[in-house]
């Protein structure tokens, strides 16, 4: 292995843990698709700063997931491998680490808002009627067209791509040019095709490419590194000036690469530090749980009660943007380790397997 390769192995485990920090800052705004005003007055200040961190900087970190779960796919793969038999043990594991968390923690929601509900009316307190909905919507709902636990629609896409994974080596694989003009018009598509996957499966598939053609993204990101940045912040203030409006979509969609570009180079530039490298590896193994605990009403009752204590003045409101995710990452890893002292095994089943447990 080459230094570069083993250092793109280092950040890749590395950058795990700051993606998570960016999905917590994303969730952490409402859907306000209000358009932004040319006004400096302080609303909607807090309007553009928000939207332009969480909606468009901290959007790349799914994306991110999907690049590098094609990648990781298909890394390994040596020249004449790629038959059935091989393709079954993937599937086999991904069945360990994708679709069993994606069953096991949609009825966990389903059965803790049933049990919130209950405790609320055996109170005398009325119950979200919104989270009744999702659970009234039935099975369909929980693990398909919802999910129950909505950021697991990054689960639910990535299965679907991962099933799709076959097509993608054998087009990949056979025509490498070809292959990257018919992703990239897939990506596009996007902008005119409502829901997820096609970009789920657009960014899989590059990762995928990326994996089967052993080619370095660290060294890639580097060379491009500085127009790359230049680019990532024009078009996230462009698109985030557009934001409510049709080319709002169109600058997302060229923002995104730029963005992840210049992600990955800031996490390289981060893990030059040793102590700050082992500390986002060692944290890496608390992604999974984070990302599928957060919005089981921490996020949700977090941000409520700080709001009760400090009121929704605007002044409330950034100080709760900045705080909140903070203080539901803390809950999240304090409920890790806790799980991870009392119930190692149980962790590691519902997180697939991604938790370190002690064999003896």
């Amino acid at each position: 292995m080459s230094e570069l390769d083993a250092r793109q192995s280092e950040l890749i485990k590395a950058m795990r843990f700051p993606l998570i920090v960016l999905v917590l800052f994303e969730h952490s705004v409402g859907a306000d698709l209000a358009p932004m005003r040319r006004s400096l007055d302080g609303a909607n200040i807090f309007h553009f700063t928000t939207e332009l961190i969480s909606r468009h900087f901290c959007s790349i970190a799914v994306c991110w997931f999907f690049v590098l779960s094609g990648f990781l796919f298909f890394r390994n793969l040596k020249e004449g491998e790629a038959g059935k038999g091989w393709f079954v043990d993937k599937w086999k594991r991904r069945t360990h680490t994708l679709l069993i968390p994606h069953l096991f923690w949609n009825l966990f929601y389903v059965l803790v808002i049933l049990a919130v509900t209950w405790l609320f009316r055996l109170a005398g307190i009325a119950a979200s009627a919104d989270m009744m909905y999702s659970v009234k919507q039935g099975p369909l709902f929980w693990f398909v067209t919802g999910p129950a636990d909505y950021p697991l629609w990054y689960l639910r896409d990535l299965i679907a791509a991962t099933v799709l994974a076959p097509a993608l080596y054998f087009v990949v694989k056979k025509a490498p040019r070809l292959s990257l003009l018919l992703l990239a018009a897939l990506y596009l598509c996007t902008f005119f095709v409502k829901g997820t996957l096609f970009q789920a499966v657009s960014f899989f598939g590059v990762g995928a490419w990326m994996g089967i053609h052993h080619t370095n993204m660290l060294g890639l990101c580097r060379k491009v590194r500085y127009p790359a940045a230049v680019l990532t912040v024009a078009l996230a203030v462009l698109a985030t000036c557009r934001y409510g409006h049709e080319t709002h979509q169109l600058f997302r969609l060229l923002f995104f690469p730029f963005g992840m570009i210049t992600f990955l180079n800031v996490c390289d530039l981060l893990i030059r530090r040793p102590r700050t490298k082992e500390r986002m590896i060692r944290l890496s193994e608390t992604v999974f749980f984070i990302y599928a605990a957060h919005e089981i009403y921490i996020l949700g009752w977090t941000k409520g009660q700080f709001l009760r204590l400090f009121g929704a003045q605007l002044a409330s409101r950034w100080a709760a943007y900045f705080v909140v995710p903070v203080v539901v990452l803390l809950i999240c890893l304090a409920l890790f380790y806790l799980l991870k002292k009392l119930t190692p095994r149980t962790l590691a089943f519902a997180c697939g397997g991604r938790v370190q447990t002690d064999k003896a």
